[in-house]
């Protein structure tokens, strides 16, 4: 009993020394922050007014009327209305909306002659599955209900033979096109983000402990003589090693067949490198002020998680308020999920890209510019600008 004692008494001085994960303070802490934070962000459980947009060809008053009623309905937001043929992948690209309403031609003229059913087309951005859930739900409840109101004077008639009955009861009708993953492969959605997730975590630990390495190691001085620069370049060959390994798997996956990508694989590597910096100089600002690589890595759940969690892996985007969908590209992760939605799965270009690729540089260059103000600050703290000053004059 003593050793036993004495054993959860060693654990205990370790976890407080502070050589070692304060794990005290992660287990309450962290419990908190998820509570606090995720409640807020996950707050709805549900998309409410989920964008889509519709392509109305018919552009007739009931058409019109249609598209009002439809955005005035619960969980469902018209952001746009085209009036001419698009190719609606371009509608979807860049998580712009979750899916496509269609309204085919003539649909007023065929409703008010009521000779067949009219069927509207809806293409779903299967991408992350639970985005659609509450407004296919909606549509398939609304669309009929709509046209059963045209039909109420008619059902009655007889006659009418069975595509006349059909047309009368269901004189309108949604019909749903999954337009990247018909068959629900887990590979194209969960297990490519699962090995995405997972090489971001062994690389975000790498990244957070190495602070504390080079202070173990009695580097830190040299690193801080040397200035910001020298510093982020530490983390390019752990950038490309990351990029390395995450196009190895993608192109076995590929290769036997059990990944769709689409677009051009060559246009969508530099998203990675790009996602492997971010998680260097985030890992850097983020165990700035540790003293041990153990330190560091306590602090993994600030600089991975909330990518996977926020990044459209695993929820609809959709399900969070605005103000939480913009926070969440502070995550290196979700930029990665998003390059990896619109090059694999939507097929973007690379033109179409270039907004997204501007974006991206100029979140690395705010990060870049917080390392050097903060290095620098830690420079004139200690006297070294003004020792490199003197050996240069």
């Amino acid at each position: 009993m003593q050793n036993m004692i004495k054993s959860m008494l060693e654990e205990l001085d370790a976890m407080l020394s502070g050589h070692f994960i304060p794990y005290y303070k992660v287990a309450i802490g962290l419990a908190a922050i998820v509570a606090l934070i995720f409640s807020l962000v996950l707050s709805h459980g549900a998309v409410f007014e989920g964008k889509i947009a519709v392509i109305d060809l018919d552009g007739s008053k009931y058409s019109t009327e249609l598209i009002s009623k439809v955005n005035t309905s619960p969980y469902i937001q018209v952001a746009e209305v085209i009036r001419s043929p698009v190719n609606p992948i371009t509608l979807v690209s860049h998580d712009r909306n979750l899916g496509v309403l269609y309204i085919p031609k003539g649909l007023e003229k065929s409703l008010k002659k009521g000779d067949q059913t009219v069927r509207l087309g809806y293409f779903a951005d299967d991408t992350n599955d639970a985005q659609n859930a509450k407004v296919l739900q909606s549509l398939n409840e609304y669309i009929p209900e709509s046209g059963a109101e045209l039909s109420v004077s008619r059902v009655s008639a007889l006659g009418l033979g069975r595509e006349g009955t059909e047309a009368a009861l269901s004189p309108m009708q949604i019909k749903t096109r999954y337009m990247f993953n018909p068959a629900s492969s887990s590979t194209i959605s969960t297990i490519i983000y699962f090995v995405y997730f997972f090489s971001s975590l062994t690389y975000g630990l790498t990244s957070l402990m190495i602070i504390g390495r080079l202070k173990v190691t009695g580097m830190w001085q040299t690193v801080l003589e040397r200035g910001f620069m020298p510093l982020l370049a530490r983390t390019i060959p752990y950038a490309l090693f990351y990029t390395t390994g995450l196009t190895l798997i993608t192109a076995i996956l590929v290769i036997f067949g059990q990944l769709r990508f689409d677009g051009n694989y060559f246009a969508f590597v530099p998203s990675i490198f790009m996602t492997g910096l971010a998680f260097g100089w985030l890992g850097l600002l983020l165990s700035w002020n540790t003293n041990n690589p153990g330190e560091g890595a306590s602090r993994m759940i600030f600089l991975v998680p909330p990518g996977f969690i926020m990044g459209g892996s695993t929820m609809a985007v959709g399900i969070m308020p605005i103000w939480a969908y913009y926070i969440s590209h502070a995550f290196p992760l979700v930029w990665l999920f998003r390059f990896f939605r619109d090059f694999a799965m939507r097929g973007r270009s690379l033109i179409d890209m270039l907004a997204t690729y501007g974006m991206f540089i100029i979140y690395l260059t705010i990060i870049a510019f917080v390392v050097m103000i903060v290095i620098n600050h830690v420079r004139k703290k200690t006297g070294i600008e003004n020792v490199n000053q003197i050996k240069d004059y």
